[in-house]
């Protein structure tokens, strides 16, 4: 009787047996790193210098891949994502965040506005059918845009809730709106001031802005839990300290209402995601492809998730633009 021998990895060493997706799903999210894949994490981190500088350069491909060279988004990952986070969405909250979160503007059918960073439009759409307003969505990837598009068409909402292509670090808008909106997006846009000057610029006299976005504290910066967090997001993150957030929002002469820490609310609105799809995994079988990027989205939310518990906080944000 023979036996199979080990599998060796590319350095020689005997390569771990596999481990069930429920196991490493627990693992990782309580901070463990099987062998395997600490050395892909370490490669990819190796590799990112030069990736990012491709990537962020004027014609480099920001807007379809990662810091890696992978593409950011694909059919299988979309379809992950809105597993756990809601129909059109790519982050924590879902329908019921979005319309708490947009409360302070007001909303009405009169009203028109933007959404920085929309991704697939599920906010846009939601604000649309659930206030009435005109909200225009806008999105860096093509991919995300092509899909959201095709949401908003699907809804009967291709005209009250369009998805465009925009260029974060620098874009234009044609036209004065009454709100802006961004959530949980703004943390890889690099040219923070910019935007909020482009911001102010859009709207209207006595417009309103209201973002989520990640700050980071002074002490914090040089942690290792952080930069471990930084590495691994598929975009360079662009941190800056609560005191840089207040400084752009007074260059821009904002009327800054509301500053609030939500990192406690932003966590449990990805742990009981989370523990949703732990409990759908136990009832379903997943082919090759959707487990790896099962794994490789919870994995994502688990770093961050360690970054909220060390110095990276949630905020949210409420200002409005003085009358003229």
């Amino acid at each position: 009787m023979t036996t199979d021998s080990p599998k060796k990895t590319p350095d020689g060493d005997d390569e771990p047996p596999p481990i069930p997706l429920k196991t490493r799903l627990r693992d990782w999210w309580e901070g463990y790193e099987t062998p395997s894949r600490k050395r892909r994490r370490l490669a990819e981190a190796e590799a990112a210098s030069d990736a990012n500088r491709l990537a962020f350069s004027p014609d480099g491909p920001r807007a379809g891949m990662n810091r890696f060279g992978k593409p950011l988004w694909t059919a299988t990952r979309l379809e992950v994502a809105e597993k756990i986070w809601g129909e059109g969405h790519l982050t924590p909250g879902g329908d019921e965040m979005v319309i708490t979160l947009a409360k302070p503007l007001g909303l009405n059918p009169a009203m028109t506005a933007l959404e920085i960073g929309c991704g697939l439009g599920g906010a846009a759409r939601c604000l649309a059918k659930h206030f009435g307003s005109w909200f225009t969505g806008l999105e860096a990837s093509p991919f995300l845009v092509e899909q959201g598009m095709e949401r908003s068409n699907k809804v009967k909402l291709g005209k009250q809730a369009p998805i465009q292509l925009f260029d974060p670090e620098n874009f234009k808008f044609g036209r004065k709106v009454d709100a802006v909106l961004s959530k949980d997006s703004l943390f890889t846009i690099r040219n923070k001031t910019g935007l909020f000057d482009r911001i102010e610029a859009i709207l209207k006299p006595r417009g309103q802005f209201v973002c989520t976005d990640y700050v980071i504290s002074p002490e914090a910066q040089n942690s290792r839990t952080i930069k471990a967090w930084s590495d691994r997001e598929p975009l360079e993150p662009q941190l800056w300290t609560l005191q840089a957030a207040l400084d752009a929002f007074a260059q821009c002469n904002f009327d800054l209402r509301v500053q609030e820490d939500i990192t406690d609310v932003h966590l449990s609105h990805i742990l009981s995601s989370i523990k949703a799809l732990t409990e759908h995994l136990e009832q379903h079988q997943l082919d090759k492809e959707t487990k790896v990027n099962v794994i490789d989205e919870v994995e994502t939310w688990a770093q961050r998730v360690s970054a909220l518990h060390s110095g990276l906080r949630c905020y949210r944000f409420y200002a409005i633009k003085p009358p003229e």
